[in-house]
């Protein structure tokens, strides 16, 4: 019976240790199992308020802030700018005004990447995975001949979204 003890015992320890091991993997190995407080989470939502008039070149301003863990989008410039190094997630949707056309593009630093167009108060979407560094900034531009982005003060039609993945 000792030796059986001492067998379970043995085995207790290894199966705590290799759990210690992953839990300072993940980040956190005081609570294991749960997101470390140092994890530096960035997650952002933000939609257009009002019917908005953007001319072309310039950077979409979302002033409705629903999420903004991180404090890394500026609503007064419509700019995300990276906390870290690592992958992102961006999301956005426009709608036009009216018969009118509008066209954004996602970009990060000075690079356009992809785009959007919605024509006839329909709306667009991108979804976009980006490999960013520290410092990095990513916003929404308008490309296109100057236009409205629709929105009503009660529905929120057109927004900009990011996180980070890893």
């Amino acid at each position: 019976m000792t030796l059986g003890s001492k067998l379970a015992c043995s085995e207790k320890t290894n199966i705590v240790n290799k759990l210690k091991l992953l839990c300072r993997a993940i980040g956190d190995s005081d609570n294991p199992g749960c997101p470390s407080t140092d994890a530096g989470v960035s997650v952002f939502t933000a939609s257009v308020s009002k019917r908005r008039y953007v001319v072309k070149g310039n950077i979409v301003r979302f002033d409705k802030v629903w999420t903004n863990i991180g404090n890394n989008y500026d609503p007064r410039s419509g700019v995300y700018t990276t906390p870290k190094d690592g992958a992102y997630h961006f999301s956005c949707t426009v709608m036009s005004q009216g018969r009118n056309g509008i066209r954004v593009n996602l970009w990060k630093n000075d690079v356009k990447t992809v785009a959007i167009y919605s024509n006839g108060a329909f709306g667009g979407t991108l979804n976009m995975g980006l490999d960013l560094k520290k410092g990095d900034r990513v916003c929404i531009k308008q490309s296109y001949l100057e236009n409205y982005i629709y929105a009503e003060p009660e529905y929120h039609f057109s927004m900009f979204s990011g996180f980070q993945i890893s």
